[in-house]
């Protein structure tokens, strides 16, 4: 049994969005087998005091605050820091004083750390001798990259485009001093192995509970279901895409069709003449309910990378999917066997639409959607992988 020191974002639990998800089955996997201690970063809406399954298997917890996300004027120094010291703005952001504390008191009882997010490396020691493990849930600067591309503001655009070179080299400095890197998906993996040849990189895609998430026919045969939060940039500009673009083409043909989205709204604006055929139900403790009644999940989204926990649990729900490609990178869904695939707005609608006609369509997609789910993404067969993967960083650091 060994002594895995764990660095997290934010407070695992309760787990509703696809971050804490992926965060705290790699947490439960790990416990199973090793003696594990977490320091959380905590964030506004945390609830570092909520009971949970996974906190009674951890050997201790500490969640400090992060300063700029409970003061202004710790954001404006992080901000400060970006633009003067060249420092990456999201590392500034998560550069705890008090996380540093934590993490250098309880390092020297550790075989390894577990970083579950790339900024939080700036907390660990830069004499550390413990080999660190890094949980990669995107490729980040490409991801900005990204961001950068559609920002339409110009000061914005400005100041992302700054960002992406100071976060790649950030991320290349990372993933060379780690013991191994952790990748969500496929075409991850091999842009980390770019940055990094050196470093072992492992994919360990994302998973579903699959007991806990079990088919059921739709209650609504003419309704869509999306579930994610608008704060997630990569699904709010899908989100706006899909409204502006999609659904009016939809409705053109199925009038009769709505559109509900779950998930926090972070001041959403429905365009007018949609308005009428979309209910934006927010936050929701359990969404299964939601997306039972659905015949049809889509996943419009136009740029992210790592891959989707809401897709999969999708999947293991039963559900008809139509998505972009990138919607669902790193999944292996197959066109027309378990998803329908479509990248422009026309096609997506002309997806929607043919499913709305064809009941038993939907019966069939949804049928292999589970299958695939019940083959390749159950939490408990992902956890063996991990556990090997670290049994091999720590013969390796022995």
């Amino acid at each position: 049994m060994a002594r895995i020191l764990a660095l997290t974002s934010r407070v695992p639990w309760p787990a509703t969005e696809g971050h804490q998800l992926r965060s705290w089955h790699v947490l439960a996997a790990l416990a199973a087998r090793h003696r594990v201690t977490l320091l959380s970063c905590l964030r506004g809406d945390d609830r570092a005091d909520a009971g949970d399954p996974l906190r009674e298997r951890l050997a201790g917890f500490e969640a400090p605050p992060i300063a700029a996300e409970h003061s202004h004027g710790a954001l404006a120094g992080a901000l400060a820091r970006s633009l003067f010291a060249r420092e990456p703005f999201v590392v500034a952001k998560y550069a705890s004083a008090a996380m540093r504390a934590r993490v250098a008191q309880r390092i020297a009882d550790a075989d390894v750390v577990h970083v579950d997010m790339l900024p939080l490396l700036s907390c660990v020691p830069e004499d550390a001798r413990v080999p660190i493990v890094l949980n990669a849930h995107n490729v980040e600067h490409r991801l900005l990259q990204q961001r950068a591309a559609v920002e339409r503001h110009a000061a914005a655009r400005a100041f992302l485009r700054l960002q992406v070179p100071l976060l790649r080299r950030y991320e290349i400095e990372a993933c060379r001093n780690a013991a191994a890197v952790l990748a969500c998906s496929e075409a991850d993996g091999a842009t980390l192995r770019a940055l990094a040849p050196l470093t072992p990189v492992h994919v360990v895609p994302n998973g579903v509970d699959l007991d806990s998430h079990q088919p059921l026919p739709p209650t609504q045969p003419k309704q869509l279901v999306f579930v994610g939060q608008m704060g997630w940039f990569p699904n709010r500009e899908g989100v706006e895409w899909f409204l502006a673009k999609v659904f009016p083409r939809i409705l053109a043909h199925h009038p009769d069709c709505r559109f509900t989205l779950v998930g926090k709204t972070g001041g959403l604006v429905v365009p007018a003449a949609v308005a009428h055929a979309t209910d934006v139900v927010g936050f929701v403790p359990d969404v299964r309910p939601p997306v039972h009644n659905a015949a049809v999940y889509v996943v419009p989204l136009l740029s992210g990378s790592g891959t989707r926990l809401k897709v999969l649990e999708a999947m293991a729900l039963g559900k008809a999917i139509v998505t972009t490609t990138i919607g669902s990178e790193g999944i292996a869904l197959r066109d027309g066997e378990n998803a329908l695939f479509a990248d422009d707005a026309q096609a997506f609608a002309t997806a929607v639409g043919r499913l709305l006609d064809a009941p038993a369509d939907v019966a069939r997609l949804g049928a292999g959607a589970r299958r695939l789910a019940e083959e390749r993404y159950g939490w408990d067969a992902i956890g063996r992988t991990l556990l090997g993967i670290y049994d091999d960083v720590l013969a390796r650091s022995a």
